[in-house]
């Protein structure tokens, strides 16, 4: 059975982009086939493609901005050049790396679509600490109350699903910063970081900052949260 089937149906949008991008993994080479098998290969691997294909025109149109939308209009570019480069691909071998080399812009250009995706979805409060929730989920509801402003009777009421009427930027910016801090820390890491001092904050703790103004702690927080990796050294 082909790893296509395997490959689960996206069901909101963000769910789309992730689904092209794990479409696109196995576009690669995967060895020399036998010359009997030449002709099979050639045909699966245009099956991979016309599968891409679709999936990209599926979700430039779902996006907002549709086909105007820059990244959108980026995936066509390569998408055409995929085109090219598998069709002069005769022996299915990827020689070059070419196909593999567009295979891993694109994975690049879905994965930032995923991150604009994230932090508009994130823009909702409820949306925001259920993301919270999900990431840190092994985090103390006291470590979680602390992050988030609140008292851990809110915390418990929140997973209940009550609505978030307080502290809702808060949570927004939280989020935020924790998409950014997810791929390189565990659970753990991420809470730490919250409470490491920061020479780039004159020597405040991320947490401080936003004790201090959530307003005026986003920007110099997203810059760290972006630029540091992780990493909890100052």
């Amino acid at each position: 059975m082909s790893a296509l089937a395997d490959i689960p149906h996206p069901e909101t949008l963000r769910d789309k982009a992730e689904h092209v991008r794990t479409l696109i993994a196995p576009i690669r080479a995967q060895g020399v086939p036998a010359p009997a098998d030449l002709a099979a290969a050639r045909a699966e691997r245009q099956r991979r493609y016309d599968v891409i294909e679709d999936s990209i025109l599926d979700l430039s149109g779902a996006l907002p901005q549709g086909t105007e939308d820059y990244d959108a209009r980026k995936l066509f570019e390569f998408l055409v050049g995929l085109r090219r480069a598998i069709a002069a691909d005769t022996e299915v071998t990827d020689p070059g790396g070419e196909i593999e080399l567009i295979g891993l812009m694109m994975r690049d250009v879905l994965a930032r679509i995923e991150r604009r995706l994230l932090h508009d979805e994130l823009d909702d409060p409820r949306a925001a600490v259920d993301f919270v929730f999900s990431t840190l989920e092994r985090v103390p509801a006291s470590d979680l109350a602390r992050l988030l402003g609140v008292s851990t009777k809110t915390i418990g009421a929140w997973r209940a699903g009550r609505p978030v009427t307080r502290n809702g930027e808060r949570a927004v910016v939280l989020a935020q910063l924790i998409s950014y801090l997810r791929p390189s820390l565990t659970p753990l890491g991420i809470a730490l970081w919250f409470d490491a001092e920061r020479d780039q904050l004159d020597g405040r703790t991320p947490l401080q900052m936003l004790e201090r103004g959530v307003a005026s702690a986003h920007a110099p927080l997203v810059a760290l949260a972006r630029g540091s990796r992780g990493q909890l050294a100052g």
